[in-house]
């Protein structure tokens, strides 16, 4: 889900690879370095283990003891979901401080960040919320199923999501005060993570050009929400591991820190990582998800240092992640529940053969659903965001940036 501007180049991934400048214009970075297209991909696995964590969830019924080893493996892989959300956050303070940081060094304004920001978040949140809330209505009203009516006792979907298709609760999620003041919109509880990003965004160039300036901004006020959501802090905690990277990386990253060392670093990183995603798979906690952000941070920090070289096959996954894994996250669950809602009764289905394979599909069929909607939305957000920049460009007086000193 994790939502920065950059776009995956075409041709070879070793020769390019492209972000947002300050301004929120695309140019070349890094030439050579492959480390970035590797997050790129992490961030498409990421988001289609979310996918298929909640198709399995929606249609297979609660695990019973099997002694077929793929089903087994299938129902592992389906608890992977939530640590997937943490290891985005990850990614999303890592790229948003650089820009953060970058932007400061140059001059800041906030309504520029906020735009660019907003528009960012909005070309994806606005038309998943209406397309959610169609199919939705369909579910609800037209096929009125138990999957929506929140009775076939899957955990991710356990309410009438009648409740929750009202006007108050589309403007609550249109505000990023989702899982603060009302339930995520319909089905579409993946959105939480959503308000989770926008205020996170708000909270670390706040308390960043308060550390930098030693001069508070208005932002600042903002963490009061905290006190009516105090899980917020923990996430923002968990999202700060991504700032931490970042810092640790200008500090660290050189070409002489490759070598023996370096591979040495990222087998030590791996392993911790490893253990702490079993740890985070035995039962979810804040240290469980502390942990799991930290180490994830270690072994991004050895994959920057160490520059692997990144597969050539493997760019269309890359791409996907840089283009569409934002709108494969918040479109997927109106979609999945919907087919679960024609496929699935009162009770869930047995791990068949033919009822894995319409997992199987529902895990494909939003991917090339969110691939569309990926050129319609994403695809559009620098042409929303300068339209956004003229019609909010301050007419007299001078604008909220920070200088340069």
């Amino acid at each position: 889900m994790h939502t920065d501007d950059r776009q995956l180049p075409t041709g070879s991934p070793r020769q390019a690879n492209y972000s947002a400048a300050p301004s929120g214009a695309v140019h070349v970075r890094e030439i050579g370095d492959p480390s970035h297209l590797y997050m790129d991909g992490l961030r498409a696995l990421l988001a289609i283990t979310v996918v298929f964590g909640h198709a399995w969830i929606l249609i297979i019924e609660d695990y019973a003891p099997t002694s077929s080893l793929l089903v087994q493996s299938l129902y592992g892989l389906a608890g992977f979901a939530h640590a997937a959300v943490i290891l985005f956050f990850v990614l999303s303070g890592y790229w948003i401080t650089r820009s953060v940081v970058r932007r400061v060094d140059v001059g800041w304004s906030w309504r520029t960040y906020l735009v660019d920001r907003s528009a960012r978040l909005a070309v994806v949140l606005v038309p998943a919320l209406v397309l959610g809330g169609i199919l939705d209505a369909v579910g609800v009203w037209i096929v009125e199923s138990p999957t929506h009516l929140g009775r076939t006792g899957s955990w991710v979907l356990r309410k009438n999501v009648e409740a929750d298709l009202s006007i108050a609760t589309l403007l609550s999620n249109l505000l990023f005060l989702q899982s603060i003041v009302a339930q995520p919109f319909g089905t579409n509880g993946p959105l939480w993570s959503v308000a989770v990003e926008f205020w996170c965004y708000v909270w670390f160039p706040a308390l960043w050009l308060l550390f930098r300036y030693r001069r508070p901004s208005w932002a600042v006020l903002t963490l009061v929400l905290a006190a009516a959501a105090p899980q917020l802090m923990s996430y923002f905690a968990i999202w700060l591991c991504g700032s931490g990277l970042f810092f640790l990386e200008r500090k660290l990253v050189s070409d002489q820190n490759r070598g023996d060392a370096g591979r040495l670093t990222m087998m030590v990183a791996v392993a911790a990582f490893a253990a702490a995603l079993a740890w985070n798979r035995s039962g979810t906690s804040f240290p469980a998800d502390l942990v799991l952000a930290a180490t994830f941070s270690a072994v991004l920090l050895a994959l920057r240092v160490n520059r692997p070289a990144f597969p050539r096959r493997l760019a269309p996954l890359a791409g996907f992640g840089a283009r569409a894994s934002f709108s494969l996250y918040a479109t997927h669950f109106p979609l999945v529940a919907l087919l679960a809602g024609f496929v699935v009764g009162s009770r869930r289905l047995p791990p068949s053969p033919t009822n894995m394979a319409i997992v199987a599909g529902a895990v494909f069929g939003s991917l090339l659903a969110a691939s569309l909607f990926a050129r319609l939305t994403e695809a559009k957000t620098e042409r929303v965001r300068v339209v956004a920049q003229r019609l909010l460009q301050p007419r007299w007086g001078k604008d909220d940036a920070i200088a340069k000193a």
